[in-house]
């Protein structure tokens, strides 16, 4: 089975996780949630916001709960998939396989 290819680049994904960025910036209880889940402070975003690491984690913070993703999907006119897509071109790693069950 073949895996479909998106086409995403990788300014595309950024570009998703930056927009998911400013969504979470918009609700106070969910930005709070990913600063403690993530240990961050919120006086580091401007440092690391463009590292394609903490942009991956933005985007996997989103797909952790499925009324974030489908509720930010649908803003920016776009499919969960499409989120998803984003992750890994952002996190390649995030979809190794480590040959354990």
């Amino acid at each position: 089975m073949q895996k479909k290819q998106t086409g995403l680049n990788i300014e595309a994904a950024e570009d998703v996780a930056i927009k998911a960025l400013g969504f979470l910036s918009q609700d106070g209880e969910l930005l709070e949630r990913f600063f403690a889940l993530t240990g961050l402070d919120p006086s580091e975003i401007r440092t690391i916001a463009t590292e394609p690491s903490f942009l991956a984690a933005v985007l996997d913070f989103m797909l952790s709960d499925d009324s974030i993703i489908l509720t930010f999907a649908a803003n920016n006119a776009m499919a969960p998939e499409d989120v998803m897509a984003a992750k890994v071109k952002l996190d390649p790693m995030s979809m190794a396989s480590t040959g354990t069950l």
